[in-house]
This record gives C-alpha cells, sequence and structure tokens, in this order.
C-alpha cells in the first residue's frame, strides 16, 4: 500500500512557475484570465486548484463548479474574501504571480501558504502529467477503503468520470461525499484535488494489478490511506436506516433565531404544515450544498404548506459570532426559511439537543415531519451535485416524499 509519507512514489507532480507576462489590464487587482493556484500542506506536496480572473472577481474552479468572491485591496495586500465559509486569501504580487497565506477562521491558527501563476496549459492540466497514451483506465465506480485495518476505517464508492488524461469525480461515503474533484491521469497514477473554501483536498492513488492503493490529504492537518478495486455493484448502507426515532422521546425545542428570539417547535404556526428539520453547520460543505437544495425546495413548495427548520450548530463560541455565520449562509442562497442557533459544531452537541434521535452520525441530518407532527423518515448525510446521478436520485426521492406528505 502507498504510504502517505512516501511522497517519492507519486512521480506526476505540480507544475513548476512560470513568469508572468505585462498585464495590458493595469487597473485590475490581478492579471486578467486563467491561474493556477497552489497550497503547501507539507514538504514537497501542494493542492493545486483552477481559478479565473474576470475584472476584480475571482472564480475558483472544481470541476463543474464555480465559486465566485471579490478581490480587495486590503493595506500593503491583495484579499480574497471566500463567500459563506469564514476564510481569506492574504497575499501580494510577485516577479512569478502571487504569494501569500490561505486563512480558515473554522479552525484556530490554521493558515496554508499560497501562491499562484498564470496558467497556460488549460484549465483541464491542474496536475503536471506525462503526456503519452500510456496511461491507465479509472472511469466507473470502484469500492473504495479508506484507512484500512485501523479504527478509523470506513467504506466509500469512488465515481471517475475520465476523458482521456483528465479525470473528474468524488468519493462518496455512507454520511456524504468529497464534492467535486478534478485532476489528470499520469501513466498509473491518479491526481484528484479541490478546494472549496472550507476544505482544501489532494488524492493520491496508482493503479496496479487492479487495485488502486493511494493517500487522501486533508490541509496540513490529516491524510489516510485508501484502497480500490472496480466494483460498479457495490453499494453503501441505505441513508435512511441509519438514524431512528428514540419512540419514547418526542420531538421538541426551543432555540433562538438569527433575530435573537427564541423559535419553538412545535407551535402552532407549523401545525397542519409539513416541516423538514434540518441539522446543519455553515461551515460544512455537504450541509451548504443542502441548504441550496432546500432553499429551491422551499421556493417551490412553501405556499402548499411546506416549512423548513435549519437548527446550525457553529463554530464560534459566542452566541452573537454563530449568528454572523449563519447569517451570511441565509444572506447567499437568499434563503426564506427559518435558520435558528441550536449549539456548538458538535454531533455529540447535536444529539444532545435532540434526544428523540438515536444518534446524530452526520452533518448534515435531516428529519422529515408529516402534517399531524409525526416523524416519517429520517436521513442521514447528504449526496451533492459532485455525486451526478446519486444527487438527482436524492432530488427525485425528497420531491416525491414532500409532494405525498403535502397530498395528506
Amino acid at each position: 500500500m502507498l504510504s502517505c509519507s512516501e511522497e517519492e512514489q507519486t512521480h506526476a507532480h505540480f507544475n513548476g512557475c512560470e513568469k508572468l507576462n505585462p498585464d495590458k489590464h493595469d487597473h485590475f487587482l490581478i492579471g486578467q484570465g486563467q491561474w493556477i493556484g497552489q497550497l503547501d500542506i507539507k514538504k514537497n506536496k501542494k493542492i493545486p486548484f483552477n481559478f479565473e480572473v474576470i475584472q476584480d472577481s475571482v472564480f475558483i474552479i472544481n470541476s463543474e463548479e464555480r465559486i465566485g468572491a471579490i478581490i480587495n485591496n486590503y493595506g500593503d495586500s491583495i484579499l480574497i474574501k471566500m463567500p459563506v465559509f469564514d476564510s481569506e486569501f492574504h497575499f501580494t504580487k510577485t516577479t512569478n504571480g502571487l504569494a501569500g497565506y490561505w486563512y480558515n477562521n473554522a479552525k484556530k491558527n490554521y493558515k496554508l501558504p499560497f501562491t499562484a501563476r498564470l496558467n497556460k496549459a488549460g484549465i483541464k492540466n491542474r496536475f503536471d502529467i506525462s503526456q503519452n497514451n500510456n496511461y491507465k483506465i479509472y472511469d466507473g465506480e470502484w469500492e473504495t477503503t479508506f484507512s484500512q485495518g485501523s479504527d478509523e476505517e470506513y467504506k466509500a464508492i469512488a465515481a471517475f468520470d475520465q476523458d482521456q488524461q483528465y479525470v473528474a469525480g468524488t468519493f462518496i461515503t455512507q454520511t456524504g461525499d468529497y464534492r467535486f474533484l478534478q485532476g489528470n491521469i499520469s501513466n498509473d497514477s491518479i491526481l484528484l484535488s479541490c478546494f472549496d473554501g472550507s476544505h482544501a483536498f489532494l488524492f493520491e492513488g496508482r493503479l496496479f494489478d487492479g487495485v488502486i492503493n493511494g493517500c487522501f490529504y486533508s490541509g496540513s492537518h490529516w491524510s489516510e490511506p485508501w484502497i480500490s478495486s472496480k466494483n460498479e455493484l457495490f453499494t453503501l448502507a441505505n441513508p435512511y436506516s441509519l438514524t431512528n426515532q428514540v419512540k419514547e422521546k418526542k420531538l421538541e425545542f426551543t432555540f433562538p433565531g438569527i433575530d435573537g428570539k427564541n423559535v419553538s417547535y412545535p407551535s402552532k404556526y407549523y401545525d397542519d404544515k409539513v416541516v423538514i428539520i434540518q441539522i446543519l453547520g455553515s461551515w460544512c460543505p455537504n450541509c451548504v450544498d443542502e441548504t441550496r437544495f432546500f432553499t429551491a425546495l422551499h421556493n417551490q413548495y412553501q405556499h402548499r404548506g411546506l416549512e423548513i427548520i435549519g437548527l446550525a450548530f457553529e463554530v464560534p463560541e459566542e452566541l452573537s459570532d454563530k449568528i454572523a455565520r449563519v447569517k451570511d449562509l441565509k444572506s447567499h442562497f437568499q434563503s426564506s426559511y427559518e435558520f435558528l442557533i441550536a449549539g456548538s459544531a458538535s454531533k455529540k452537541e447535536a444529539q444532545k439537543a435532540l434526544p428523540v434521535l438515536s444518534e446524530v452520525s452526520s452533518f448534515p441530518t435531516t428529519i422529515f415531519i408529516g402534517k399531524k407532527g409525526e416523524i416519517r423518515k429520517i436521513h442521514t448525510g447528504f449526496y451533492g451535485p459532485g455525486t451526478g446521478d446519486y444527487y438527482a436520485k436524492y432530488v427525485s426521492e425528497v420531491n416525491v416524499l414532500v409532494e405525498s406528505l403535502l397530498s395528506e
């Protein structure tokens, strides 16, 4: 198995720097066009990501995903504050491009060195690859095990969509997914990465004799091995079967809303309505994907009696700071449903706040409630748009379920 410390075994590395050409758009803060950035996570280990600069806007690109942000002056440096997630870039312009740091404020004293250069190789070339026809085929679905043989072992489905030496896809776990991954195939190696403002991921693997051995890096703070074998028939457990209702308990709570006023469930306002309880955190990318979906769902069905309550478990210690984070999330999607501050960012905290649930094993977890106030289904995790058909299937299931509950 490829050890996480065996960096020399991964022989496809990030492109070297190139000198910048003079930019005719001197009145913009950064040169226009396609860029490639990198985050240094350890010696000789970097997470690359693509972005495009249009005037004073930047668009982070992960496969089909584009995340927009504004470029601003910040004293003697330049600032890019990421939307939704509490993270930001501080950097200056250099001879070779850009240099500075990415700060993830959701973690204490967490920053990664950041550099970037103009990208002449094309948006699909995220890694430096061997330009030949002797590359392996990774296309399809692979039964995957992370941290095999350890107490942290868990299963996943690696779903890859390969076009010659370009590859996109994700890892689908029991409770969510690793969102939009993008990368390249070089000889027998697969290299995938993503940056979304919250997570910076790097997946490296090598295919030999039908088995991929690899290593997964999450920023500079976590790494673990993974192993995959081609298996289009492998499935994960039904996400509706993982969390149950404790029969002797009732679903009831009172938490402050983002206006500071307490909101309770049940209450007369929710009588004879279909209600979805969304257990989330604004720091959680899968929760953010779900919020985008639930915002559209609420807009579609609110007039027929659908209400959604987001119970947010947040990183900051102070209530005012928790409220600020959730306000950013609500504003970003222009969500019209209720968000409450339910506690701190912990599954144990969520379990304590909602003793009606047998366990809270994932952010997000979703409770579907009928018009009479009875819990009808509980869904653990969320398969986002990066999972393709899995996401489409879940969206269809939820729409059918909501239609059915509203018609009762």
